[in-house]
């Protein structure tokens, strides 16, 4: 009866941390972080912007890193986190582009 109430406890505990991942946000704020030093060493981007632009990816992971405190990232604090890697990725292009 011990182990069976111990191994719930271990699965509850494994699936619970599961779902904090979020592989898909981390990878693309590498995506973008990669954009921003492309930008800068191809000349798109000067260090005042390069700096606000990384300011902004910044801000991103801290709202990924308060959605991931209490261990589950829900689906509102997904969408979240999409919408403002949103704003960043058209941020990024606008910049790269002026």
């Amino acid at each position: 009866m011990r182990t069976i109430i111990l191994a719930s406890l271990v699965l509850a505990v494994s699936s619970a941390s599961s779902f904090a991942g979020t592989p898909l946000i981390d990878a693309r704020q590498n995506s973008q972080q990669h954009r921003i030093f492309k930008g800068v060493q191809q000349g798109d981007l000067d260090f005042s912007e390069s700096q606000k632009l990384l300011k902004g990816q910044a801000r991103v992971q801290n709202l990924e890193n308060r959605a991931k405190a209490n261990g589950v990232v829900t689906p509102l604090e997904r969408a979240r986190i999409h919408a403002a890697q949103n704003i960043q990725s058209a941020r990024i292009f606008l910049k790269k582009h002026n």
